[in-house]
């Protein structure tokens, strides 16, 4: 790990994550989020989330912001490419930001889930995924957000999971 605080092991952390695309107003981020990051707030939960400029990743940190909670309660994860191109701005939120050693996103992600004890996390069912994109729609395309949830899960990316039995 690099610069920044990442939350101490006796406090449980949320790690936030989700489609880059929330939809008009941020509605699927309100239907899906809000409600169990209220719960997260409630109990004093300290959030770890990914720096992506919009979707979920975004949605939450003006959330959380606007809530208001501490900045000290929430870790954004960067790579260090990313930190080049949005550390300084992060910073002047008083945020905590963690550079990673690694270079993906995949690197990321895989840092924040062993920072974090949970997930706040949702991904497109199929029907709903092929609604949503149309023709960009891809079968068995599998989400960052999903490979988040198989992480933690210790379930492999070459693994068949039934969508009937993935509970969010």
């Amino acid at each position: 790990m690099g610069s920044g605080t990442v939350p101490t092991s006796t406090q449980e952390v949320a790690f936030i994550s989700g489609p880059i695309d929330t939809g008009e107003n941020a509605t699927y981020f309100h239907t899906h989020y809000v409600h169990r990051i209220n719960a997260a707030i409630t109990r004093g939960d300290q959030f770890v989330i990914g720096p992506i400029p919009h979707g979920v990743d975004a949605d939450a940190l003006a959330y959380l912001l606007a809530y208001p909670i501490s900045p000290d309660r929430i870790t954004i994860f960067v790579t260090p490419s990313e930190n080049q191109i949005w550390g300084r701005k992060f910073a002047q939120l008083k945020v905590n930001v963690v550079e990673v050693e690694g270079q993906t996103p995949g690197e990321r992600d895989a840092a924040m889930t062993q920072a974090s004890t949970y997930d706040i996390l949702r991904w497109r069912k199929k029907e709903e995924a092929k609604e949503f994109y149309g023709r960009l729609w891809r079968d068995g395309h599998v989400t960052n957000t999903e490979r988040n949830w198989r992480r933690r899960r210790g379930i492999g990316m070459d693994e068949v999971v039934r969508e009937e039995d993935i509970v969010l």
